[in-house]
């Protein structure tokens, strides 16, 4: 299931293309140079061939993980495991477990509208219920980030720039009109205000009321809720937008339950075993109760599900703000893939087929 904002901006979700033409690389920490290479490959080499094959630039900064069963094998271009990649819009998938726990302590139900927990007085937005925020047919547009997103950043001395506090949040859905034609439609508006609205309900905030009942559980020990810009890990990899400008970084404000949290691989593959064998197996975030456009994809909160072989395997895509992130789960073969990278991509499943074929071969 699918926290892919990029992905209905443009196409589906973000992954990986192009070749890396004439490498030769001997040794898996083996440094690839030369125009226009200028990167470090280390780790397993069957995910360095597919790296090889999709990650050309001097730019990517790359980790991939695969799961299966109590073996973690991992890969890396020009990063390591201390490297922090943003989960962009992947960080709804968080959010829907989230939501899932808030239902089970009947902090909040699936068919409570927005409006009974925020403020949106009565503005169109104000009917839609969480359950047709989690899965994406709220018709509610995609707010573009602007061309303010791509710039150099804040110079040394100056305050990183934040999206806005949960006023300013309220403000802009309360002018959107609702669009019918949009259908299945994920929106960073979503999954903002499906995370806002249990942090309202629960009375805490939401860096904190995720940190408790999902980070920590799952075992996310790096993972950070970038909030504010002053928050930003210091190892944090540079973020690119599609056509390959660098995204100037950025605090999520009362958008951090859509796009706002930074992590590394090994927070991926915590994840990913806590939705295999963990503390959120069976969490009803995972089941699919609704339909996309694409009949082999169906949603549950967040996270959608692909017909994939005999069994059907749970999966988060989210592209946006100058990263891409991928969980893909498959709990009947006990594997699992993540997939961080630090470029926003318009259709990212080509680079995801050759890791789901890992998954279901």
């Amino acid at each position: 299931m699918v926290a892919h904002r990029t992905a209905h901006r443009r196409p589906h979700r973000r992954i990986v293309a192009a070749a890396l033409a004439a490498v030769a690389a001997t040794t898996l920490g083996g440094c690839v140079s030369g125009p226009p290479y200028d990167q470090l490959l280390t780790g397993d080499e069957e995910l360095l061939a597919i790296a090889r094959e999709h990650y050309t630039d001097a730019r990517d900064r790359v980790a991939i993980a695969l799961l299966d069963g109590d073996e973690v094998r991992t890969a890396f271009v020009s990063a390591d495991p201390g490297t922090r990649f943003g989960l962009g819009g992947a960080t709804s998938a968080l959010t829907g477990l989230l939501l899932a726990d808030a239902i089970e302590r009947g902090e909040v139900s699936i068919d409570d509208p927005v409006s009974a927990h925020l403020d949106l007085g009565d503005a169109p937005a104000a009917g839609l219920t969480l359950g047709a925020l989690a899965t994406h047919r709220s018709n509610l547009p995609q707010d573009p980030l602007g061309p303010e997103a791509f710039q150099a950043g804040a110079a040394d001395g100056e305050a990183v720039p934040d999206r806005g506090g949960l006023d300013a949040l309220l403000a802009r859905v309360a002018t959107l009109a609702l669009v019918p034609e949009l259908e299945y439609n994920p929106s960073d508006f979503d999954a903002a205000l499906v995370g806002q609205a249990i942090a309202a309900a629960s009375g805490t905030r939401f860096p904190d009321l995720l940190a408790e009942r999902v980070l920590e559980p799952a075992g996310m020990t790096g993972a950070v809720v970038v909030e504010s810009g002053d928050l930003l890990p210091d190892d944090l990899a540079q973020g690119h937008e599609w056509r390959g400008e660098r995204v100037a970084p950025r605090g999520s404000g009362a958008y951090a339950p859509a796009t706002g949290v930074a992590a590394t691989i090994d927070d991926g593959v915590a994840l990913a075993r806590s939705v295999l064998d963990g503390p959120f197996a069976g969490s009803a975030a995972l089941e699919p109760v609704a339909d996309t456009r694409w009949p082999q994809i169906r949603v549950g909160y967040f996270w959608e599900w692909i017909d994939a072989g005999d069994d059907g395997v749970d999966y988060v895509i989210g592209s946006a703000e100058g990263f891409t992130a991928a969980v893909l789960v498959d709990p009947s073969a006990g594997r699992a893939v993540v997939l961080l990278s630090n470029s926003e991509e318009a259709w990212p499943w080509v680079r995801l087929r050759p890791l789901l074929s890992l998954l279901v071969e």
